[in-house]
């Protein structure tokens, strides 16, 4: 769920992971990301960057994907792996460079959601183009980001307009094919989010 190099922000989510596993685990998968199902493969290899509780990772591992999730605060990932289920890798490690995922094969989705507003401006084009470099070729990248809020802590959270965003994707070759607005699916008046849907750009 966090930036690589923001300590504090993997210290922020430590000491509240207690209290929001609950409120995460209890929508799903389907409520959060109601946009994904026609961008979603029937079958391959899934990376959830970001996976908090798990509960996105188990929604995908329900629908027989493979799913390597990745979450660098110690107490998400260690509720996350209590509640695992088959079909669901955990790896300690956090973007921009995903350092310890190493040399895997392309996956065929890729899930990063409610991470890039925890990512310094200056890290959105290589966080892009470790995702893009990650994707295969057919496959598809989802995004959520929102607006950091008044009470959030400054330095954990940043704002990245559509037009950063944009441009970060495209320095990694990717190009937006679907995006929406929701309001928040645990009933937070306050959260916007933006939902992207990108792919490789076509040569």
């Amino acid at each position: 769920m966090e930036a690589e190099g923001s300590l504090d922000s993997v210290t922020y989510y430590d000491q509240l992971a207690a209290d929001l596993a609950p409120r995460y685990d209890a929508v799903t998968f389907d409520v959060i990301h109601p946009n994904l199902s026609e961008h979603l493969p029937t079958q391959g290899r899934v990376l959830d960057i970001g996976s908090g509780s798990g509960r996105d990772a188990r929604g995908l591992a329900a629908r027989g994907l493979q799913v390597t999730a990745v979450e660098p605060s110690i107490a998400f990932r260690r509720l996350g792996e209590a509640n695992s289920v088959r079909g669901i890798t955990w790896i300690d490690d956090r973007l921009p460079t995903l350092a310890r995922l190493g040399k895997v094969p392309p996956f065929d989705f890729i899930l990063c959601s409610a991470v890039l507003m925890l990512l310094a401006a200056g890290d959105l084009r290589d966080g892009f183009r470790r995702m893009a470099h990650l994707l295969a070729g057919h496959g598809r990248l989802a995004v959520d980001i929102r607006d950091p809020m008044p009470s959030e802590p400054i330095g954990v959270f940043h704002a990245h307009s559509d037009a950063q965003i944009l441009e970060a994707a495209a320095a990694g070759g990717l190009t937006c094919i679907d995006f929406a607005e929701r309001n928040d699916g645990l009933g937070r008046a306050a959260y916007l989010w933006r939902n992207y849907v990108f792919a490789h750009a076509m040569p």
